[in-house]
């Protein structure tokens, strides 16, 4: 299982990664940079942003003025050589209905970049629905309510290649990888508890570290003077 502290790319994040092999990114959109090959990345839509969790709305005026930005970041990951690890399809956060109405319209406009495409699951949603969808989704991205998001973690888990939306606690992290949960995501780890939270971080990726040094070493020096070491 990988990490994914969405759009952080201090140093701290890149010397991680490349010591353990267990760091990627998710990219919101307008948030894209890099990439980087020692840190593999997938792309969120931005809806979440649009989503008030308290009351359960969706500001659908706010995602028409971020759909252009989504599909510029679309754009961006087609046109750099390494591609994203999967992309998910434009969503309704808390509404399984409405989620499922977008599938429709937005996973072929998602499928044709070449991406491998991503639902976000929803509370209320059963994997019937989804072997229901077409296209049949590449990858589950457990969303919906925090209660509902971890009450239903085991069931996703089981679909095939899974990723958690939003966590951001290294003690669950055991538990995650233990269920084959390909990947999980925050913003949190760089806010709240830090310290406990990066230093919890920190001694998951290095207990089962696995640099891939395919990815490290052909990108790591640049030039010709062997002396001069820098990230290319």
């Amino acid at each position: 299982m990988i990490v994914m502290p969405a759009n952080c790319t201090g140093w701290l994040w890149h010397s991680l990664a490349r010591e353990t092999g267990r760091l990627g990114h998710l990219y919101s959109p307008g948030a894209q940079r890099g990439p980087w090959p020692w840190l593999p990345y997938a792309l969120d839509n931005g809806a979440f942003g649009c989503w008030e969790p308290q009351t359960n709305t969706f500001d659908y005026s706010k995602w028409e003025r971020r759909e252009d930005e989504w599909r510029r970041m679309l754009f961006w990951a087609q046109a750099v050589q390494q591609k994203p690890l999967w992309a998910i399809v434009p969503d309704i956060p808390g509404n399984a209905a409405e989620t499922i109405k977008r599938w429709a319209t937005y996973a072929p406009q998602v499928r044709s970049c070449g991406f491998p495409i991503a639902l976000a699951v929803q509370d209320g949603m059963t994997c019937d629905d989804v072997r229901a969808l077409t296209p049949t989704p590449d990858v589950i991205c457990i969303g919906g309510t925090t209660d509902w998001k971890w009450q239903t973690v085991e069931q996703w888990a089981s679909f095939g290649r899974c990723h958690l939306l939003r966590c951001s606690n290294p003690d669950r992290l055991d538990y995650l990888e233990e269920l084959g949960v390909e990947s999980c995501d925050s913003t949190g780890w760089n806010r709240g508890d830090r310290d406990r939270r990066l230093a919890g971080l920190e001694e998951w990726c290095r207990k089962r570290a696995n640099p891939t040094s395919e990815r490290i070493w052909p990108f790591a020096c640049r030039g010709t003077d062997s002396k001069q070491l820098s990230f290319a």
